[in-house]
């Protein structure tokens, strides 16, 4: 990988985003965090784009773990969306129909899991800063990498990589605290330390693969294991906020959380103090809707969180 690959990459794990609307990448480069997890991104074998023009659902089954079948079912849905974003442009030359357009999906995808910072900066936009801890990372190279290693030689190669790239660009000088490096320069640091790894005895993902013996449990077809929790198996979707999905906005929120692995992280604060049980009714106020309903779904699809 070359500096710019190494870039975009961090771009994806601080949630910075080219529409304009996320605050400067100076700024969220300080809130860059090493990754402490990671698993695959197409285990739900079905990948599903719901056009609203046609209104009609376009679907591919795919085998997870067979490359081929992957990569062609993404690509007809892909084909699918770039079909319908230029109807979007006919609709609205004839009668001024404003439809939103859709990004395809990721290709190349692996899901991660940020750590927890232990430094916070309380400069930085807090509305921002690591508001969410699953970050998706669409690399063609790193994923071929998740196809031979496991979760934790990946994790700790890949923190190594991005380690390398932002020494490299501190050039070995003393750091203020100001400095846009300094608190993601110590977070690797520390993340090296508490995992009890010797960063100078870690390869990085730079280097090559080839030749080196795949692991047996791959983290490219290795789920999360709370998804062996939920009840629902769900698809993946080109255009997941869609209200065609769900049967309210609520239940539309849980999964979206869920499938973000975003969920314990939401009910967290809505836990008694005393007791490790949720206070369904903070939650019900906190997801705008009923007691009964939050119940429902929760139950409905994240049981385990109710035990």
């Amino acid at each position: 990988m070359n500096d710019s690959d190494i870039y975009k990459v961090i771009k994806s794990l601080v949630g910075y985003s080219d529409n304009g609307n996320s605050p400067s990448m100076r700024t969220m480069m300080k809130t860059l965090l090493p990754i402490e997890h990671a698993s695959g991104y197409y285990l739900s074998n079905k990948a599903e784009f719901y056009d609203p023009i046609q209104d009609q659902v376009f679907y591919r089954n795919y085998k997870f773990d067979d490359e081929k079948s992957r990569n062609d079912s993404i690509e007809y849905i892909n084909g699918r969306i770039d079909y319908y974003n230029r109807l979007c442009d006919d609709e609205f030359s004839k009668s001024g129909a404003i439809y939103d357009y859709i990004d395809p999906i990721v290709a190349w995808g692996i899901k991660v899991k940020l750590s927890s910072p232990i430094l916070v900066d309380h400069t930085t936009h807090d509305s921002h800063t690591n508001k969410e801890t699953i970050r998706i990372i669409n690399n063609e190279y790193l994923y071929k990498c998740a196809l031979k290693l496991d979760s934790e030689q990946f994790c700790a190669r890949f923190n190594k990589l991005i380690y390398v790239y932002l020494t490299k660009l501190a050039g070995g000088r003393k750091l203020l605290t100001d400095n846009t490096l300094y608190n993601p320069i110590i977070e690797y640091e520390d993340w090296f330390m508490s995992a009890g790894k010797d960063s100078g005895e870690i390869k990085t993902l730079a280097n090559s693969l080839r030749g080196m013996k795949t692991s047996d449990s791959p983290l490219a077809y290795t789920s999360d294991e709370k998804l062996k929790k939920i009840n629902a198996t769900y698809s993946l979707r080109a255009n997941p906020d869609h209200k065609k999905w769900y049967s309210s906005p609520v239940e539309s929120k849980i999964i979206s959380l869920i499938e973000n692995g975003m969920i314990d992280g939401f009910v967290q604060d809505c836990r008694f103090k005393n007791v490790n049980k949720i206070n369904i009714k903070k939650l019900a106020y906190k997801l705008k809707c009923s007691d009964k309903t939050a119940k429902k779904f929760l139950n409905e699809h994240a049981p385990y969180l109710l035990e």
